[in-house]
């Protein structure tokens, strides 16, 4: 995620690596903060330990919630560190394998759910193959989960090859498909428009994106295949008379996340009145739990597309799963907030839901640190903490009012969720 004056990007990203230096446990000379790669440095494996143990210490944003007992993992890691390092020195490497794995026992269950943990080992064998490995708390929770299909890149195509299908299972009145390169993500950005229309003449519009990415389209592609299908999206949602607009429908399913701005088309189309969505905070001293106060953020109404849903009392679904990832899970929880007509239908989500800002250095003790070019390690981390309806939601995303389990389909469908949310719209 990345935080700017206007634009929050939530995107689970996995990036490479990088490396800092080294401090002692609690009474080093100099305090680092996330960010700062050049004040102190290390050459041996317990020094690489010791400087990302004391900045996950300090910069780590999830301390009040997280159950990690950091203090504990230093007095049983510090030995075992130790034990590299005079390893290397009889045999003049170690293997990559076994420091991942000491890693894996440091960070594995940590609470950060955008988390990537990436090492390079100062040492490998000339076997190893590769020097460096990543770690991903996140994943490895989700992929614990009973109902955990796939990873998400496959989840997008199969999605996709869903939906190129859709009129063959559906009654659809339209369907556009396009896709927009997003230079600010770096990627292809894949989207789907569907008007399905319902048994007794009503209509759906139907939004799906590879991507939370409808801001910076709707922005600098004016006129494009992709800025013209979420116009008619919007258009579709906000003009159909009453009668013949059965609900709206997003589907927020193998989504990876993106831009907080989003919410000005997704809700802020649908609101009346500039209302609060949710609170961050930051760390804003080393402590581990000196956090900044709650910074409330607001939606307002869009200017353009226009459409009372609570009043109309239009139901207003949304399909998630458990590879839909930070902004694709956001959305949701802050249509749940706004709107009474809200309704989620699938699986339990990812649970990545603190924002990122890779330029914070300057302004906090938190969020992503290292550098992939010049040092051993780059740890992507939350900048932020988010409060939603009350509570930090990290690692456990949104749970729908209605779970509809891939697992439990023939072939891990897609379609069991999509028929289970035009069947609640239409009874709705």
């Amino acid at each position: 995620m990345k935080r700017t004056s206007k634009t929050l990007i939530l995107a689970h990203l996995f990036v490479l690596l990088a490396v800092l230096a080294g401090s002692c446990r609690k009474e080093a000379d100099y305090m680092p903060f996330p960010g700062e790669n050049s004040k102190l440095a290390y050459d041996t494996y317990t020094g690489q330990f010791q400087y990302l143990w004391k900045c996950m210490s300090t910069g780590y944003v999830f301390w009040d919630v997280d159950t990690v007992d950091w203090d504990a993992a230093y007095d049983r890691y510090l030995p075992r560190f130790e034990a590299l390092d005079r390893k290397y020195e009889d045999s003049g490497y170690v293997r990559t394998a076994e420091l991942e794995s000491l890693y894996l026992g440091l960070v594995g269950h940590m609470r950060d759910h955008h988390m990537s943990f990436m090492v390079r080992n100062l040492h490998p064998a000339p076997s190893d193959g590769i020097s460096y490995f990543s770690i991903s708390p996140g994943l490895l929770e989700v992929q614990s989960r009973d109902y955990y299909i796939e990873s998400r890149g496959s989840a997008q195509a199969g999605m996709k090859a869903f939906l190129a299908g859709i009129e063959g299972q559906y009654s659809v009145a339209e369907h556009l498909s396009a896709d927009a390169f997003v230079a600010e993500l770096g990627r292809t950005i894949h989207y789907e428009y569907c008007l399905f229309t319902l048994s007794d003449g009503r209509q759906v519009p139907y939004l799906w994106s590879t991507n939370a990415a409808l801001t910076p389209v709707m922005r600098d592609m004016v006129g494009t295949p992709a800025q013209l299908l979420i116009d008619r999206w919007l258009t579709v949602a906000c003009t159909t008379p009453r009668t013949q607009l059965a609900g709206i429908l997003l589907d927020t399913r193998a989504n990876g996340g993106g831009y907080q701005d989003d919410l000005d088309y997704l809700a802020g189309s649908f609101l009346n009145e500039r209302t609060e969505i949710f609170k961050t905070r930051y760390k804003e001293g080393p402590g581990r739990l000196e956090y900044s106060v709650w910074c409330p953020y607001y939606q307002d109404p869009n200017a353009t597309y226009h459409r009372d849903i609570t009043a109309e009392d239009i139901p207003y679904v949304v399909l998630v799963d458990v590879n839909s990832v930070s902004m694709a899970e956001i959305e949701p929880m802050v249509l749940k907030t706004l709107f009474p007509t809200a309704y989620v239908i699938g699986e339990r989500t990812y649970g990545g839901t603190g924002p990122l800002q890779y330029d914070a250095e300057e302004l906090n003790f938190g969020g992503p640190f290292g550098n992939s070019s010049e040092y051993h390690h780059y740890v992507y981390t939350s900048t932020f903490e988010a409060l939603m309806y009350g509570k930090v939601r990290e690692g456990e995303g949104i749970v729908p009012d209605q779970e509809v389990l891939r697992k439990d389909a023939p072939s891990h469908s897609f379609k069991p969720q999509l028929d289970a949310a035009l069947n609640y719209i239409q009874s709705y």
